[in-house]
């Protein structure tokens, strides 16, 4: 039986290496890079809100590119929501930092806000902390 499946192995191998499909190229990416993010429209959101405006910028230096925001990660708890942004990996060996303009992102929260605070994930751990963009980790105060 162990023979066998090192036949099959060896035959998947030599059908990549004739074939010549997907020998040059990449896995997919998993996962991202930091972004933070600020409410666009602060103002209405209100403790019944469920659907939020967010501009996600990216935390590294990208030549001024933002990229492609993923799916935020989102954690409720009984007095705060944690949310996550990240953008699409770039994978630059270097880039000069002029800024990274915001990406608008809508984000469908499965419950209301409620009177729990708004947190940027990124900015109460990773490397976002220290910088400007973590001046406070609290996005919209509870009430």
């Amino acid at each position: 039986m162990k023979r066998a499946g090192t036949m099959a192995v060896l035959a998947g191998a030599a059908l990549v290496v004739f074939g010549g499909c997907a020998v040059a190229e990449e896995p997919p990416i998993q996962g991202g890079e930091p972004g933070t993010w600020e409410l666009l429209d602060a103002g209405s959101v209100t403790a019944r809100t469920t659907v939020l405006r967010l501009g996600v910028t990216r935390v590294d230096c990208s030549g001024g590119v933002t990229g492609k925001v993923l799916e935020p990660k989102v954690i409720y708890e009984q007095t705060r929501i944690v949310i996550e942004t990240e953008v699409e990996a770039l994978n630059l060996k270097a880039a000069n930092c002029p800024g990274n303009p915001q990406v608008p992102t809508r984000l469908e929260l499965s419950e209301p806000i409620g009177q729990r605070d708004l947190i940027d994930g990124y900015c109460i751990k990773g490397e976002a902390v220290p910088t400007s963009f973590c001046v406070t980790a609290v996005r919209r105060p509870g009430h």
